[in-house]
């Protein structure tokens, strides 16, 4: 395996060569905030990011993913095939998988029960069924998390200043400094208890901002068996990411 300095890529892209010949495109990104080069496999954009600490320590962070470059084929091959959000197509809400339907007109989306049972998102064409349905989970994501955000709230004594939900792509949540909690909006897509989990997790961020000991007692007192969510998403995460992303 050797990294190929001579293909025509753009800057902040590079390819791979594998043992057998394959070649795999890699992005390569600068974080200030990054202590080594590292690389890693992003299950929603379905593609290896290398990075570096600095500009200069590029083409290092770029040599260290040619090194991994069977690694890196195994796991982009692992990923699960991606679903795309339209008619005909099957999804989970809630950890059950439902149909998805397109029906002519304007109101709002909604589940019909049946075998399976149907997500139905009516709009005005089909072109803008993607939008309404991601529109309904969101919606639906938010609605559930605000009930479990406040519950945790309530046990720990924090009051979060802001709750949003939107298109995480390397975390499922994240807790800011002051006090604004995001979730990936796909945390909708699983059973109830893995939001649960999360709701949990960055609500124990307001008490303490890091994973120490004392943090994931906070957890706990919060749910007292979060492990089984954690669990969930470390099992099943990747299947979260693939829904929403063509393959």
């Amino acid at each position: 395996m050797r990294f190929d300095s001579r293909a025509k890529v753009a800057p902040t892209q590079t390819e791979i060569e594998t043992n057998d010949g394959r070649r795999v495109p890699v992005k390569l990104v600068v974080n200030p905030r990054a202590r080594h080069v590292s690389v890693r496999i992003d299950p929603t954009r379905r593609q290896a990011i290398a990075t570096a600490p600095t500009q200069r320590h590029l083409k290092h962070a770029a040599q260290f993913a040619a090194e991994r470059a069977n690694w890196i084929a195994s796991e982009l091959a692992r990923l699960p095939r991606g679903v795309v959000l339209a008619p005909g197509a099957h999804a989970p809400l809630r950890g059950v998988l439902h149909e998805l339907v397109f029906e002519h007109g304007r109101a709002g989306a909604r589940t019909e029960p049946g075998d399976p049972p149907k997500l139905i998102a009516p709009a005005p064409d089909h072109a803008l069924f993607e939008g309404r349905l991601l529109r309904f989970l969101k919606d639906e994501a938010r609605r559930d998390l605000a009930v479990c955000v406040q519950r945790h709230a309530e046990t720990l004594g924090v009051r979060p200043a802001r709750l949003q939900v939107k298109e995480l792509r390397s975390r499922w949540g994240s807790c800011s400094i002051d006090g604004v909690l995001a979730f990936s909006w796909r945390l909708i897509l699983a059973p109830p208890h893995v939001l649960d989990y999360l709701a949990a997790h960055e609500v124990s961020h307001l008490k303490e901002m890091n994973h120490s000991r004392r943090f994931w007692g906070h957890v706990r007192r919060c749910l007292p068996d979060f492990e089984r969510g954690r669990a969930w998403l470390h099992e099943h995460g990747c299947a979260l990411h693939a829904v929403g992303m063509a393959r």
